[in-house]
């Protein structure tokens, strides 16, 4: 049976009752938080504004755990019915950084840049000429390219912040390719080399490669092959076939499992690793 709706006051109620000290009494009232869920998250807010340190520090932690508990919840609806929806799970990826993150007023923003690339657009402009506009506003106009001096900056791998600061990684940098380039309906696929995220483009009958990092360079095969070889990689047809959305979000996730592991931060570590099991469950095998 599902848990009773608590109305305004009995979440008011409820969050103010976290002051027990009687630790066997202080878990069942944080049991009946978790249970609360997102909606009481206003009312721990209001502890946090006013209470004592004591109080804040313990509103704060019950407020992590039940922002948390939600993320767990959609990362865990994210492939139930197949595959991964890219844009809806990189928006839940910047959750993780960003709690209280809207993700309405970024995906207004690629909505209307898509708008404003097709108003640019001649009639009737055919797919190389989209590209073109794309690449222009995106790299020239705009200016976005890899964060060199920052690499391994967390904030590369949140969506909203690489939309905000115009810096990413290769694999985030794609996404953002990616989700503007299908809004303008333009061929486009994720490219999973090993060491440097590419996206790949369809255009009639061949297959191009694009480096968002190096603000939008084209590649062929074989400066794809070359590029691989330059970084250890002995080349294999796999790596340059159309990466699923759900390995490019693991992809993503993974590169900020390794920056928090390097940095010490075992918490989040330890979560992050979690929504990548839950992400990467029931994946098929390998044929």
């Amino acid at each position: 049976m599902a848990a009773k709706k608590l109305t305004e006051p009995e979440l008011r109620g409820l969050a103010s009752l976290i002051d027990e000290e009687d630790r066997a009494s202080l878990e069942l009232i944080e049991g009946r938080v978790m249970e609360a869920g997102p909606a009481i998250l206003p009312f721990l807010d209001e502890l946090r504004a006013k209470a004592d340190p004591v109080l804040r520090e313990r509103a704060e932690a019950l407020a992590r755990r039940v922002r948390f508990a939600d993320l767990r919840a959609s990362f865990a609806t994210l492939t139930v019915r197949g595959e991964a929806d890219l844009e809806r799970g990189a928006w839940l990826i910047a959750r993780f950084g960003y709690p209280d993150l809207n993700s309405s007023s970024h995906a207004a923003w690629l909505n209307e840049l898509a708008g404003r690339i097709k108003a640019g657009l001649a009639p009737g402009a055919d797919t190389p000429a989209v590209f073109a506009r794309l690449n222009s506003q995106l790299f020239d106009a705009l200016g976005f390219c890899g964060n060199e001096k920052r690499y391994y900056d967390p904030d590369n791998s949140y969506l909203n912040r690489v939309i905000e600061t115009r810096r990413g990684i290769p694999v985030s940098l794609s996404v953002l390719y990616i989700l503007l380039a299908r809004r303008l309906d333009l061929p486009v696929f994720g490219v999973a080399t090993p060491g440097h995220f590419l996206v790949g483009l369809r255009l009639g009958q061949t297959v191009n490669f694009l480096d968002p990092y190096s603000r939008g360079r084209m590649m062929n095969l074989a400066e794809v092959q070359r590029m691989l070889s330059r970084n250890g990689y002995a080349f294999r047809s796999e790596f340059v076939a159309p990466a699923p959305a759900r390995d490019i979000l693991a992809r993503m996730m993974r590169n900020l499992v390794s920056i928090y592991q390097k940095a010490g931060q075992a918490e989040r570590t330890e979560m992050l690793s979690g929504l990548v099991d839950i992400l990467l469950k029931g994946k098929p095998a390998p044929a």
